[in-house]
């Protein structure tokens, strides 16, 4: 980080104490984060699961730490042994008053030669150092590995869930839920997911106090305190680790891993008065550029991938560099690539990040790493994905896909060729698979059953526009997502398909029987109370800007019966006058209603016959008096269009 003046950096940490005061952190520095260690189930196979091992100390003078990790029970007898790194963020001590002794050490560790298809139970235990007391030597979890296939007679049960806001969940209800749900309707074989499991950005009282010169502390307390690890003063924070110490999970991102809209909106909330000009010059940069571009003219590729291009063209057109923000950005790459999908490099080679240790000067051996992402990418190619943008679950006959369609999108969203949500070869991966899968489970973090910008531009000219400037959609890439759907339905078929997703704040089933297609969403577990100071200012007059241009805001868009999307403007990059004869329309089937009332989704696949399967898609409100909603369809794998799918039943239970 930039040098900065000592009242400066006063007022910063006078800043940052206030927002632990706020939170009911009164003890000094110590207090702010609590030791701990945690163990997590990430994603599995049929013979090994993969652990996430985190762990926070105070008083340790250690660089790493040694894990001994053995496995248990149904699952068979399993050993490892994994060195943790320390996760740097020395450079924002001066203002969190945190002693060098306060350190965080994490790492993933595959253990393997299991048995298919069992569960058992990974018990860790870290070697002693001065600082570990003796009561956070030890953690365990809930492991499971998967079956080769869903066998005749047996059912996988997915669990389903997005946009979780630790600091509306005081009361712990959503651990509460998942308990209820895991003992008294069905214990999830696996979790799906699918984005904002943590608000980076979120509430404005904290990351605008803590957050504006702390982006990798402030990011650690979140996660920390998401994942059940942290107290608001004297009250013991559960989060989500009950849910995450139960079987394998396969994480996505989505843009409050970041910041709000990310990477459409930049971090100035946390910046300097500086970095926010910085910001807007930015801005009329890459627009005067794009006036100045004729159609057809070539894009550079910026020499060096692993140097952040200053060129407004790269910036329309490219993914957004990892280091565009300096650590703000890069902060959130790292600390997704921890506590939740493993980066493409940790799953190449072993190497988790090192946090601040990493972004320190080529040349001292004792902490450079002249190979961090993308610094060892080709010269003269686009930087490649930090992350997994395409994760596979193989069960034969179903296959699970989980596509990432936020971390690689463009800036700029209508260009046919150059704007993009994802990489064309991430999209291409799939179409693949889609295209050999009797059944296709795909998984994003935003729904899929929506219709492109210009289809709801013609609709709604206001409301589209309000809604499209808070929260951009994949719909809202067009061509990209015209060649997208036109290649999943050629893809598919006509063979079954299952979406999921989440991010909308809202709850619903929904049916594309011409495909045939039903769309899970779940959203949120737990509701957001303000992500940026701008949405908690105009919150209402967003509110009414829907209100009077049609928008949610006034109906219930996932009610049942209520239309999702034309199939044919799914495919069409053109913009067409609707058919009032086409019937060829995908329809809510189920939904949890109006004001955002927070839930969890179940998906469980039963196999009754060798080509028959029963899907049943159910949303379960957080609160026990919510009931829940289900629909259940069968799909028939030995035949194709709407045959291939069965007609849906929906029941409601109190």
């Amino acid at each position: 980080m930039t040098e900065v003046t000592a009242p400066v950096r006063r007022f910063q940490r006078g800043l940052f104490r206030l927002g632990q005061w706020l939170l009911g952190h009164r003890g000094g520095p110590e207090g702010d984060i609590e030791p701990g260690l945690l163990v997590v189930g990430k994603d599995a196979g049929t013979r090994q699961v993969r652990l996430w091992i985190g762990t926070l100390v105070h008083g340790c003078a250690a660089e790493t730490l040694t894990a001994r990790v053995r496995v248990d029970g149904a699952v068979g007898a399993a050993e490892a042994e994994l060195t943790l790194l320390r996760f740097g963020f020395d450079d924002e001590r001066p203002v969190t008053g945190w002693r060098a002794g306060t350190r965080f050490f994490h790492g993933h560790v595959v253990v393997d030669r299991l048995m298919p298809d069992a569960w058992g139970e990974a018990h860790v235990e870290l070697a002693p150092v001065a600082g570990l007391r003796e009561e956070h030597r030890r953690a365990s979890c809930r492991v499971r590995t998967l079956p080769h296939r869903i066998g005749i007679g047996d059912t996988l049960t997915a669990l389903v869930g997005s946009c979780y806001d630790a600091d509306t969940d005081t009361t712990n209800a959503l651990d509460a839920a998942f308990r209820r749900l895991r003992d008294e309707v069905a214990a999830p074989d696996l979790t799906l997911l699918t984005g904002d499991q943590v608000y980076a950005d979120a509430p404005a009282k904290f990351y605008g106090t803590m957050a504006r010169s702390t982006p990798r502390t402030y990011g650690l307390l979140e996660y920390w305190t998401s994942w059940g690890m942290q107290r608001y003063g004297e009250h013991h924070h559960l989060g989500m680790r009950e849910l995450l110490t139960h079987g394998p999970h396969w994480f996505l991102p989505d843009d409050h891993e970041f910041w709000n809209n990310w990477p459409q909106s930049s971090v100035t909330a946390r910046h300097s008065y500086a970095n926010i000009v910085r910001a807007g010059i930015g801005t009329v940069r890459r627009y005067l550029a794009l006036a100045r571009r004729r159609p057809g003219d070539p894009v550079p590729v910026p020499a060096d991938p692993g140097t952040v291009p200053e060129d407004p063209l790269v910036q329309n057109y490219h993914p957004p560099h990892p280091d565009e923000w300096d650590a703000w950005g890069r902060a959130s790459f790292d600390l997704y690539g921890s506590f939740q999908t493993p980066s493409v490099r940790d799953r190449d080679t072993g190497r988790i990040t090192r946090g601040e240790l990493d972004d320190r000067a080529i040349g001292d051996p004792a902490t450079a790493d002249p190979h961090r992402p993308p610094r060892h990418d080709p010269a003269g190619q686009v930087h490649r994905p930090l992350n997994q943008l395409v994760q596979r679950i193989d069960l034969d006959e179903v296959q699970i896909v989980l596509l990432d369609t936020r971390t690689r999108r463009t800036r700029r969203t209508d260009d046919p060729e150059l704007s993009a949500f994802v990489d064309d070869a991430a999209v291409e991966q799939v179409l693949a698979i889609a295209a050999e899968a009797p059944v296709l489970v795909l998984v994003t973090p935003q729904p899929l059953l929506v219709p492109p910008y210009r289809t709801r531009l013609r609709e709604r000219p206001l409301g589209s526009r309000v809604e499209r400037a808070i929260d951009l959609q994949i719909a809202d890439y067009p061509d990209q997502y015209a060649r997208f759907w036109d290649g999943l339905v050629t893809a598919r078929d006509g063979r079954p398909t299952v979406t999921v997703g989440g991010d909308i704040h809202s709850s619903y089933v929904g049916h594309a029987p011409s495909l045939p297609l039903l769309e899970l969403v779940s959203s949120p577990m737990s509701l957001v109370a303000g992500s940026t100071l701008f949405e908690t200012l105009f919150a209402v007059p967003a509110k009414l800007l829907r209100a009077l241009s049609g928008g949610s805001a006034v109906r219930d868009p996932y009610a049942p019966g209520a239309p999702l999307a034309r199939i044919g403007d799914l495919r069409s990059r053109a913009v067409t006058a609707p058919d009032p004869d086409d019937g060829d329309v995908a329809v809510s089937l189920t939904g949890l209603g109006r004001g955002n009332p927070e839930g969890l989704g179940l998906l469980r696949i039963e196999r009754t016959a060798e080509h028959l399967f029963r899907v049943r898609a159910a949303l379960h409100t957080r609160s026990p008096r919510g009931g829940s909603r289900e629909v259940t369809v069968e799909l028939r794998t030995d035949r194709r269009g709407p045959d291939a799918m069965g007609p849906p039943e929906v029941t409601a239970a109190p």
